[in-house]
């Protein structure tokens, strides 16, 4: 008689050890995936109350079905009085030999102008571009989580980061790849220096947009020029 009651206090010590440890997870990989108008298709992770992409977007359509044209040498990638749609490959050349294979030339996923930021329509539908709030969210939440002051850490890939960036942990799986930005001259740049993500949020005066950036261990927010590009990591609308 005291087998079977053995047993069953294990199973249930067993099940209340699975319990704790899901429920004590930092993030969540999700079996749900998402497509582009490309399709191309993105694994999604959650993370507190938010569900994101787990890779920049690099659709090179609008999802209404609309081309984005690619920016060329000789453009203007940034045009105040005529706007139009570039996207354009974050710089993948590996100077500093960070990795041993060539990297695919979409690795660091696409660079918006301006224009394909504000169109409304670069996310999948059912997905957005994140606001500053939804950053703000992230952050709070891994800070809270024990990485204070150490957010932008725990959020970076743990390879390809130049040794004064220095690489990072990765602990909840958002992988944040160093992608650069594109200068005013439309040039892509920065990789693997610095990861930079838009967000909704735009100032008039001086025409500026909201960038999240990570360089060192911490999340900054800055508001770049309207002439610069930026990567777009998408977050679920719940």
């Amino acid at each position: 008689m005291k087998k079977p009651i053995l047993l069953s206090i294990l199973a249930l010590a067993l099940f209340m050890f699975i319990q704790c440890s899901s429920n004590d997870l930092p993030a969540e990989l999700l079996p749900e995936t998402v497509t582009d108008a490309d399709g191309n298709i993105y694994n999604t992770i959650k993370i507190g109350d938010q569900i994101w992409m787990l890779e920049n977007l690099r659709t090179t359509t609008f999802n209404d079905g609309t081309p984005i044209s690619e920016y060329t040498f000789g453009n203007d990638w940034y045009n105040a009085n005529n706007p139009f749609a570039y996207y354009q490959w974050a710089d993948t050349s590996d100077l500093n030999n960070l990795y041993d294979e060539q990297l695919p030339f979409d690795f660091y996923g696409a660079m918006y102008n301006e224009a394909s930021i504000a169109s409304g329509k670069l996310a999948p539908i059912g997905w957005r571009i994140p606001t500053e709030q939804d950053f703000i969210e992230l952050q709070n939440y891994i800070s809270n989580d024990g990485q204070s002051d150490n957010e932008g850490t725990a959020l970076k890939s743990t390879s390809g980061w130049l040794p004064s960036e220095n690489n990072g942990t990765d602990i909840y799986g958002f992988n944040a790849l160093p992608n650069g930005y594109v200068s005013a001259f439309g040039g892509a740049t920065g990789a693997p220096v610095i990861s930079t993500w838009a967000t909704t949020r735009t100032d008039p005066t001086p025409p500026t947009r909201r960038m999240v950036n990570i360089m060192g261990s911490t999340i900054e927010f800055a508001d770049n020029s309207v002439f610069l590009g930026a990567g777009v990591r998408c977050i679920k609308v719940q």
